[in-house]
């Protein structure tokens, strides 16, 4: 009589395989969690630009001294990092509206990234009344 035995388990073969299947799920799931916190980050960066945008906007809707048509640059530290804003007003083709942009950066140079843009019309009495 010849016996066999029959004998359980995986080979080699399918071990490595199932290895080589879990590395590479691994690796993508590695890869899904960078791209989320890299988003995440610059998402957090982003909203905190564009707050202090709203600020320097609000800044110069309120006008109380009368010379925020002359400051065209200004600073403001928010979450331990100072933030640079410029200020760009431009005539529209109604006379009576302006085009206010406000850029925020970190850096000061024209080149450095832009964070976040606020674009807003005013009426141009808007400031002038209260002088």
């Amino acid at each position: 009589m010849n016996e066999r035995k029959k004998f359980f388990g995986f080979t080699l073969i399918e071990v490595v395989v199932a290895l080589a299947v879990i590395a590479i799920g691994l690796a993508a799931v590695i890869k899904a969690t960078g791209v989320v916190t890299k988003n995440t980050a610059q998402l957090n960066e982003r909203t905190i630009a564009m707050w202090v945008a709203q600020n320097a906007m609000a800044q110069f809707e309120l006008d109380l001294e009368g010379d925020a048509d002359k400051e065209n640059k200004g600073s403001e530290e928010m979450a331990g990092v100072e933030w640079h804003w410029s200020k760009t007003i431009e005539n529209t083709q109604d006379p009576d509206i302006k085009r206010v942009e406000i850029q925020v950066r970190r850096g000061t140079k024209s080149s450095d990234q832009v964070y976040a843009t606020l674009v807003s019309l005013l009426p141009t009495y808007f400031n002038t009344q209260r002088r």
